[in-house]
């Protein structure tokens, strides 16, 4: 104040004096660069303390090694300063696992050998002499004391250097180290493998107590990461093992949660147990259970028997009230195919993946998860899903795996939810992906390298699926029409001349294993396990199942009818009626030089120049029939055509 008093009236000194003060530190400022500073020093100066006490101590063990191994004055199983200290320094700050202190040797770079050993040996006595209590004893293993990771230590020592491990242990020593096993983090300690092989029974009996006992004494809302998480996460050859025990008590017990559902069933499917008893069980406790868990049940049921489960799932929610209904479904869709991440999933068999299937269960979930009460979180930032994101995401991805499965299945599933889709807005899309599928079948299958080789050289290939061989084979039955018909030596007067389907069989027959060029087993009328016999079988040893060729001579015997029904009820219907056999071809031959014959198709009169085209368009009409005939061929051979065109050049 006296300042500014002095320099009133001045500019130049006013102007000055603002300069100075503008730049002067205040005393607040001034007091928080001190405490600053002295904060600073006294850091420093414990540091300095600090490393000083180290370094002393580290001297004091290093000349009196034996401190560590057996304090003077302590008893067994006293944990000792000097013990925690030397835990410690071999610790990582990030721990990942309590057996981290079995790494003694991390001990030598500062505190050299003995005392590195004296500190192995300590862990190894000091396991011996604390016994860690088990949460069914009444045991909080929420904190493990140092003391007990100290032993847990131990043990890993002796598990890692004893190579009788754990065969030295006596019985009692052996049960003690098992009370050891539920300490560890993530998992359980590396030695326990080692400790089943040697002692099934005793590791069995530990483990199977502390997982029963958490499953009895667990709540619905706790989580389940005391014992059953670790066995179903990293203990799967224990799996095998415990399986059967696990569906016993499920059989007898209500599972506590969802969490404990999908850890029990990992463990039971990893645990190789017939199929069909987790399938029982499923059947059961879906059929009477009106929890929670149901849902998940179904889900079950569903993956491993789909041609009962689907129906079970529909009759289970069209009998729940309007209020319950869309829940219990987007509960079910979602143990079904797992949340929008593709985890949680109570599927594991994937049975239900087929277009039948999954088609139903489509046209199921929008029934009952409306596409107008859908969340839309476009545009709304970071969230959290919850059932309804996730149950939406399901039932979508059903759509997705069913678009993606190739054959004519697909194909018949998508133009049937054109039809059948709850939501009309949707059914342009469905024929949108059913033209797709159809494009994309409708390619032909990638040669591999081998077959393009045998092509440049043999001008054919070795088929790989039955595909291929059918594609060999039209092409080779048109390559006979194509002669008989066109060729300059074609025998079509002497095969006009044959005295039936037996001998023109026969014909066709030779003629194809005299061209074919690759090998081939080329039967006539081979017997099928219905008693049925083909008229004519192509076979590949690389090829799972055969082409059947359905042949047949056009004389009075058969008219239109007649040959649509051999068409969809003989080949199509029991010749190809393997899941893996999908193509098929019928073979036509007219020999009769009667011009006027016609045969009636769908109510249309046609001739044999037309016979094809009719009999391929009555295939289309009723194909949906036969979801897993993949295609048909139809091919035509008129003898008479020859000696019509012969006719003409002489005319």
């Amino acid at each position: 104040d006296q300042l500014w008093d002095s320099v009133a009236g001045d500019t130049v000194l006013v102007s000055r004096l603002e300069e100075l003060t503008s730049q002067a530190t205040s005393s607040d400022a001034l007091k928080l660069q001190w405490r600053q500073a002295e904060r600073q020093r006294n850091l420093e100066c414990k540091r300095n303390k600090a490393t000083q006490n180290r370094l002393d101590w580290i001297a004091a063990v290093k000349a009196d090694p034996e401190r560590v191994r057996q304090p003077p004055g302590r008893g067994p199983g006293y944990f000792t300063q000097d013990q925690y200290w030397l835990l410690r320094e071999i610790e990582d700050d990030e721990r990942t696992s309590f057996s981290q202190g079995a790494n003694w040797q991390a001990l030598i770079e500062d505190f050299g050998e003995d005392v590195a050993r004296a500190y192995r040996d300590a862990a190894q006595s000091h396991w011996r002499h604390c016994r860690p209590e088990l949460r069914s004893e009444g045991g909080d293993t929420s904190s493990i004391a140092y003391s007990l990771i100290f032993g847990l230590g131990g043990i890993a020592i002796e598990a890692e250097e004893v190579d009788q491990f754990p065969g030295h242990l006596s019985a009692s020593e052996v049960r003690l180290a098992l009370q050891y096993v539920f300490l560890e983090l993530n998992g359980f300690p590396s030695w326990l493998e080692a400790m089943y092989q040697a002692r099934p029974n005793d590791v069995l009996e530990v483990i199977g107590t502390e997982l029963f006992w958490e499953l009895d004494n667990t709540e619905p809302d706790q989580p389940m990461h005391y014992i059953l998480h670790d066995l179903a996460v990293y203990a799967t050859w224990l799996h095998r093992a415990i399986a059967k025990p696990l569906l016993g008590w499920i059989c007898l017990h209500d599972l506590p949660s969802d969490d404990a559902l999908r850890h029990c069933l990992r463990i039971l499917r990893s645990g190789e147990l017939d199929p069909s008893e987790l399938l029982a069980v499923a059947k059961r406790n879906a059929t009477r259970e009106s929890g929670p868990h149901c849902a998940s049940w179904y889900a079950i049921w569903v993956d491993m028997e789909p041609d009962t489960g689907v129906d079970a799932v529909a009759s289970w929610l069209d009998g729940l009230g309007y209020e319950d209904v869309s829940h219990a479904a987007q509960q079910f869709i979602t143990a079904l195919m797992g949340n929008r991440h593709g985890v949680d999933s109570g599927a594991n068999l994937g049975s239900f993946q087929t277009a039948a299937h999954l088609k139903s269960l489509y046209v199921l979930m929008h029934r009952h998860i409306r596409l107008a009460e859908d969340i839309d979180r476009s545009g709304g930032g970071v969230y959290t899903p919850g059932l309804r994101d996730n149950a939406q995401d399901a039932r979508d991805r059903i759509f997705g795996l069913l678009s993606e499965i190739p054959g004519k299945p697909t194909y018949v599933a998508l133009m049937g939810l054109i039809r059948e889709h709850p939501c009309p807005s949707s059914r342009l899309w469905m024929a949108k992906r059913a033209r797709e599928r159809a494009e994309q079948d409708g390619d032909l299958e990638p040669w591999t390298a081998k077959q393009v080789s045998e092509f440049g050289v043999k001008l054919t290939r070795t088929p790989a699926s039955q595909r291929q061989l059918f594609d060999l084979a039209v092409a080779r039955v048109t390559d006979l029409k194509n002669w008989l018909e066109g060729g300059h030596d074609s025998p079509y007067v002497t095969w006009q001349r044959a005295g039936g389907e037996n001998e023109i069989r026969n014909l066709v027959a030779g003629w194809l294993n005299q061209n074919w060029g690759n090998p081939l087993t080329i039967a006539q009328e081979p017997e099928l396990a219905n008693k049925q016999r083909m008229d004519i079988w192509l076979q590949n040893q690389n090829v799972p199942s055969p082409v059947p060729i359905e042949l047949k001579l056009l004389d009075k015997r058969w008219s239109g009818p007649k040959l649509c029904e051999r068409l969809c009820n003989q080949l199509a219907g029991d010749y190809l009626r393997e899941t893996t056999g999908g193509c098929g071809l019928m073979l036509l031959i007219w020999s009769d030089s009667r011009p006027t014959r016609q045969w009636r198709i769908d109510g249309r009169l046609v001739g044999i120049d037309g016979l094809r085209v009719a009999m391929k368009r009555h295939w289309a009409s009723n194909s949906y029939s036969f979801p897993n005939v993949e295609v048909v061929e139809v091919v035509v051979i008129d003898l008479t055509l020859r000696a019509q065109q012969s006719g003409m050049e002489a005319g």
